[in-house]
Order: structure tokens, then C-alpha cells, then sequence
């Protein structure tokens, strides 16, 4: 039996030491409790490290013990889940920035705007997304081909401005394959021939006509014709009405000081207001060449395609016009283009359409439909005569009624395939 000295057992009577013992037995007494709740908090601490904002979120709203810690973990949670809703939606949209393809492109817009309602986001801003890139994308492309087009055509005229100037300077009427500029050697594009041929021709005739004319022949008529057909050009300047009449004074007269310096005179007067006039076609060259980079773009692109009232430009463009149509559309588009140079893709459409229209009224569809008509009348015709050809004991009759029973199957069979497809895309 174990031994306690006296001053020990006195110090058991003492009502402060008893306290003591009573804690610390209370404290050994409770260690196992302590020590699994350390590693409950521990554990818990580790899970939490591991969680999204929002499952730490998700997780605090089931520990709430009172309704403010509940309020509390609530109002965490929706702040989580708007931020982890516009994460997402800023991943969705890069993917949306890098695809070309515009089913694809709307569909990544209706997941951002189901994303931006699931999460509390506001989803209006993400409507029409899809079509204001294109449309981005559309307008970029379209100063592009603009600026090109500019280019092209400055570049054009001046070849054929340097081409037809060499060829006055050689004496010779045979269109070069190359011209000379200071950046050396250019070959001449095929499509500039007959331009820079059809340009020699009238310079020299001009330039021989201009030659004659010192010597007391009349004025080139190309010179007189410009001014006969612009009549205000006399009555505006002092000095061209006084060349012209110096000139009808001497005419037969052979050549003089007088007559020289007057048709020098009309000849720089008359030849300024022809290059703004040949300014203004090159102008129109630009502009046709704009309106035929619409209507390729508009042809050959894969992606997507341009609409008027509810008419694919597409099909109008690649068959369903006719020639006349086609050709009235192109001439209205470029004098859209003329009213309004900063004019978009659709507005020159829409611009072009319906000044084809207001030309050719309701004749589109009805000449489409008599050329279809005519056009399979042609092919049963030949479709009738192969027949005859292999069968020549049938008669007209029976020919006929061959092919009408065989169109008859096929447009069956093409009917079959139609609501086939159909009802796989219900």
C-alpha cells in the first residue's frame, strides 16, 4: 500500500487544492475528446485547402449552427458562384473569338447566356454576341478589300499610263510585255492589253490630230465634241473662249505664233477637265471592283452567307437571277457605293436589290421559272429522243409515256429522300 506523507495529507483538507485536482482530473478525463475533435478540425482544414471557392462555399452553408451564419454562408456562395459563372463564360468567349464557323459560333453564345442565368450573371450582355463578331469580322474584311481594291486600281492606271507613254515614245504600236519604272522591270498583266491597246490608239490619234491642227487643220474631234457637249465650259473661262475663236479665225491658215499658243492653251484647259472625268471613271473601276469583291465573297464562302427579304444572295447570285438581273444588281450597288463610299456589305445589298428591282419589277422569279421550264423542257425532249433512238418500234405516244412514267418514279423516289431527311432533323 502506497505511502503519503503528513504534510501531503494535510494539504488534502485544503478546499484550493481539492479545486486543482477535481480540473486535473477533469482535463485527463477529457483528453481523448480533445484530441479527436484537434483531428476532426484538422481534417477538416485539409478538405477545405482541396475545395473550389464554391464548394468551400457549398461547405460552410451545411456547418452554419445560427441563421446569420447561415445568411452569411449564403451570401458567399452566390458571390462564388457569379465568379466561377464569369470564368467560364471568359473561356467560352475565347472559344467563340476563334471559331469561324457560325452555327458553332451561336451555339457558344447560347452557353454563355445559360451559364451567365445558372450563375446569377446578367445574360443580356451575351445575347447577339455571336452576330456582332461576324459582323466585326465582316466590316474588317471589308476595308480590307477596299484598300486593296484602291491599290490595285492606282497601280493599274498607272501601268497603263507608263505602258501607252513608252509605246508613243518607241514609235511603236505592238503592246510590250514589260515596262520600265524605277523599281525596274514590270511584267503587264494580261487583263491591261486591251485597255492599254484601246488607250494607245486614241492618244496617237490625238497626238497626230493635235499636230495636224498647228498646221491649219481643224481641232481633233474629240477636242471638238468635248466642247460642243460642254458648253459652260466657255462661258465659265475667259481664256478658252478666246483660244477657241483664235483658232476657228486661223483655220486653213496654216501654222502661226497665234494659232499654236491657242490650241496649247485649249488643249491644257480641255485636257484638265478629261483627266477629272477619267479620274471619276477610275473612281467607278474602284467602285466596280469593290461591288465584284462582294459578289465573289458572297459566291464562294463556305461559312455563311448574305440575305434580302428573306432571299438567299447565295442562290440569287449562283443561278436563281438572270444575266439582266445580275448585271442591273452590280450597276446599282456601284451607284450605292456613289451615294455613300462608307457604306456597308449589307447596305450595298440591300441598295443594289432594290434598285434591281425598282428597274426589272417583278420579273425575277417569273423569267427563273420560265428558263426552269425551259430548261427541263429541253432535257425531256433529249431524254425522249435517246429512248427513240434505242426503241425505235415505239411510237411518239409510247416514247412519251415511257419518260413521263420514269420522270414520274424518280420525282417518288426524290420525294422519299426529302421526307426522309426531313424527319431526321425534327
Amino acid at each position: 500500500m502506497a505511502r503519503f506523507g503528513q504534510s501531503f495529507l494535510a494539504s488534502l483538507t485544503q478546499p484550493s487544492y481539492g479545486q486543482g485536482l477535481f480540473e486535473l482530473g477533469g482535463a485527463i478525463g477529457g483528453a481523448p475528446a480533445a484530441a479527436a475533435e484537434k483531428k476532426r478540425r484538422d481534417a477538416m482544414m485539409e478538405q477545405l485547402q482541396n475545395m473550389t471557392p464554391l464548394e468551400t462555399a457549398d461547405y460552410m452553408v451545411t456547418q452554419a449552427r445560427t441563421p446569420e451564419q447561415l445568411i452569411a454562408a449564403k451570401t458567399a456562395r452566390d458571390t462564388a458562384l457569379s465568379r466561377e459563372g464569369k470564368q467560364r463564360i471568359d473561356t467560352i468567349q475565347s472559344q467563340l473569338l476563334a471559331e469561324t464557323n457560325p452555327e458553332r459560333m451561336q451555339q457558344l453564345e447560347d452557353e454563355m447566356v445559360s451559364v451567365a442565368q445558372q450563375t446569377g450573371n446578367t445574360s443580356a450582355q451575351y445575347r447577339g454576341v455571336a452576330a456582332k463578331v461576324l459582323k466585326a469580322r465582316d466590316d474588317a474584311a471589308w476595308e480590307t478589300t477596299k484598300r486593296n481594291n484602291e491599290r490595285t486600281a492606282l497601280v493599274e492606271d498607272r501601268m497603263v499610263d507608263f505602258a501607252v507613254s513608252q509605246m508613243i515614245e518607241r514609235g511603236a504600236s505592238d503592246i510590250p510585255n514589260t515596262i520600265t519604272t524605277l523599281q525596274g522591270e514590270v511584267e503587264i498583266p494580261e487583263n491591261l492589253r486591251d485597255e492599254i491597246q484601246k488607250e494607245f490608239v486614241a492618244r496617237k490619234k490625238t497626238e497626230d490630230e493635235f499636230n495636224a491642227s498647228i498646221e491649219g487643220e481643224p481641232l481633233p474631234e474629240s477636242y471638238i465634241n468635248f466642247i460642243n457637249n460642254n458648253p459652260e465650259l466657255l462661258e465659265d473661262n475667259a481664256q478658252l473662249k478666246a483660244a477657241v475663236k483664235t483658232i476657228e479665225d486661223t483655220n486653213g491658215k496654216g501654222s502661226s505664233g497665234a494659232r499654236t499658243n491657242a490650241i496649247k492653251v485649249l488643249t491644257t484647259l480641255v485636257d484638265n477637265e478629261q483627266k477629272t472625268i477619267r479620274d471619276n471613271k477610275r473612281s467607278d473601276k474602284r467602285l466596280e471592283m469593290n461591288v465584284n469583291s462582294i459578289v465573289e465573297q458572297i459566291v464562294t464562302s463556305e461559312d455563311r452567307t448574305y440575305w434580302w427579304e428573306g432571299d438567299s444572295m447565295r442562290d440569287f447570285l449562283d443561278g436563281e437571277g438572270t444575266e439582266k438581273e445580275i448585271e442591273t444588281f452590280r450597276e446599282q450597288a456601284v451607284q450605292t457605293l456613289k451615294e455613300n463610299p462608307k457604306a456597308s456589305v449589307q447596305e450595298i445589298i440591300d441598295g443594289g436589290m432594290t434598285g434591281m428591282r425598282r428597274k426589272i419589277p417583278a420579273q425575277s422569279k417569273q423569267e427563273a421559272r420560265e428558263e426552269k421550264t425551259k430548261g427541263q423542257a429541253e432535257r425531256i425532249a433529249a431524254i425522249e429522243a435517246s429512248v427513240k433512238q434505242a426503241n425505235k418500234n415505239l411510237t411518239d405516244a409510247q416514247v412519251k409515256a415511257v419518260v413521263q412514267n420514269k420522270l414520274q418514279e424518280m420525282q417518288m423516289e426524290a420525294f422519299g429522300r426529302q421526307a426522309q431527311t426531313s424527319r431526321a432533323f425534327q
